[in-house]
């Protein structure tokens, strides 16, 4: 059945089980649909599988996370009625950007004109107020979040080989390490943040432009008298409360963009090696099929995450860029003109744990965006591969299409204008560190 399309693509009829549900559909390339797809669920329990319990111990960590925050997507009526998650989010949004971050932007209006307490202030601000962003745009694409998951659901529980279900652990190990060493990292962040002013030292400028007599962990400003004690105790409280939420959801979305994207490098890997299988396939047709069909799930499981998560990447990389510039140049400011004291050398160790934590997590986007160009282009280059030349003419022409779709790779981009690769990370550190030397020119 030939059908008009605006672009080079395919449409397939299918029809495939998972599990317990019978799945038929019609889809073009363009994640169109040509016609509704219907599931018809029969009776068995699908969390009785192993692939559905191998996916909630992959999974379990960041739907923790993404939960504390009001984040996880809800899958069923009866939690989508529910108030909990709207609550909890709620109250992160309060907390993080009313109650912690206008404080924040009162005092950098207070400080404005001196380069050294605006660069502390910013150093703080900008992360909280891209945090807050990246809280409102993953609750508003819960729909597309919903979309992601049920897909990596399909993927667990669906009938597959060993080798495949190997691969899939494999990549769910790494992001597993990958959180607890963001933790790791975030945590030390926390503790700096809060636990060191508790014992009186400081990891900031103190300034009479926004410090009274009783210090608090941030450089922040009120209209009332923090010195009284209960107003200082409720203060101080309010602040620890902001900066641990403003971590779990620093943790929560990273955690599980780089999840999303391990197991669509798994995917991908397990997709090769179906079409290394293809030729020697008896029924070529229906193996041909079936792998246009997986095709299709992984072009829409990229498109879905780059649909959610490309505002959020962008401001992820114009923070990268910003606080990398402000914290190397206080970093060069402390210990080019002070002395080193437990004053200074906590505001070295904050820096140092902040540095590693930006390029860390950029460097791992990065990195992640090149492993899937290249398990994308080793796809195109396995079907350019095949012994096609053992099919029948008919037969091996069906091929050409696949050929393609497949010559595109998939691409994880900030703001839909940079793709997120190495070459990318590389430039952004190369201009952070010119303007690093501007702003030491500018001081001196």
């Amino acid at each position: 059945m030939n059908l008009p399309m605006k672009r080079s693509g395919y449409c397939t009829c299918f029809a495939s089980m998972r599990d317990s549900h019978l799945i038929i559909g019609w889809k073009g390339y363009d994640n169109q649909p040509l016609f509704n797809i219907y599931t018809l669920a029969f009776d068995m329990d699908m969390s009785e599988s192993s692939g559905y319990q191998d996916f909630m111990w992959a999974i379990k960590i960041n739907r923790l996370s993404l939960e504390l925050v009001g984040l996880w997507p809800k899958t069923d009526e009866i939690a989508k009625r529910r108030l909990g998650s709207d609550i909890r989010t709620g109250f992160a949004f309060i907390m993080t950007a009313i109650v912690s971050g206008i404080p924040y932007i009162h005092a950098l209006i207070r400080v404005w004109g001196n380069m050294a307490l605006m660069i502390d202030n910013l150093r703080v601000t900008i992360p909280v107020i891209t945090i807050s962003l990246a809280l409102v745009v993953m609750r508003w694409k819960q729909t597309v979040m919903l979309s992601i998951v049920q897909t990596m659901a399909e993927d667990w529980t669906a009938t597959k080989l060993s080798t495949e279900r190997d691969v899939m652990i494999k990549q769910a190990r790494i992001a597993r390490f990958l959180i607890i060493f963001g933790c790791i990292i975030v945590g030390m962040s926390v503790t700096t943040l809060i636990i060191l002013p508790c014992f009186g030292v400081q990891i900031r400028y103190s300034t009479n432009y926004t410090d009274r007599n009783k210090l608090l962990p941030l450089q922040t400003y009120y209209i009332y008298d923090t010195d009284k004690d209960l107003l200082y105790v409720l203060t101080f409280l309010s602040q620890a409360i902001g900066i641990l939420l403003s971590a779990i959801i620093f943790i929560a979305i990273n955690a599980f963009l780089g999840f999303v994207i391990l197991h669509i490098c798994g995917q991908l890997k397990n997709f090769k090696q179906q079409i290394i299988n293809l030729v020697s396939c008896k029924d070529f047709n229906k193996a041909l099929s079936s792998s246009i069909v997986t095709h299709l799930r992984l072009i829409r499981y990229a498109d879905n995450i780059e649909n959610t998560f490309t505002f959020i990447l962008f401001l992820l990389v114009i923070q990268f860029s910003i606080m990398l510039c402000l914290c190397g140049f206080i970093f060069l400011t402390v210990i080019s003109d002070e002395k080193l004291n437990s004053e200074n050398f906590s505001q070295i160790s904050y820096i140092l744990i902040s540095v590693i934590c930006l390029l860390s997590q950029t460097f791992f986007y990065c990195f992640g965006g090149d492993l899937i160009t290249e398990q994308c282009n080793a796809v195109y280059r396995t079907i350019c591969d095949l012994e096609w030349y053992k099919l029948e003419p008919r037969k091996a022409r069906n091929l050409i299409l696949l050929m393609l779709v497949a010559k595109e790779p998939f691409r994880i981009t900030a703001g839909k204008v940079l793709p997120l690769k190495m070459t990318t990370f590389c430039s952004l550190i190369k201009t952070t560190a010119g303007y690093i030397s501007v702003l030491l020119a500018m001081r001196n």
